[in-house]
């Protein structure tokens, strides 16, 4: 995503991957024990925002991508 201009030059993807990925598992498990989706939601709810603050910058609907007619 981060070469294809869609993140920040200073995004980790990698670490956003990993901080995701917990963010499930985490929501998950307590979807489980608690029998309610509520946290599930507000994990992703917030490392949804959370990675729209690494986006890049609008291009004004200039393709990022090198590749793009």
């Amino acid at each position: 995503m981060r070469e294809r201009g869609e993140l920040r030059p200073d995004a980790d993807p990698d670490g956003l991957a990993l901080a995701l990925l917990a963010a499930v598992q985490g929501g998950l498990l307590l979807n489980q024990t608690r029998r309610d989706a509520t946290p599930l939601e507000a994990a992703m709810d917030a490392m949804i925002t959370y990675i729209r603050g690494f986006a890049a910058p609008d291009t004004g609907g200039v393709p990022a991508r090198h590749d793009a007619p």
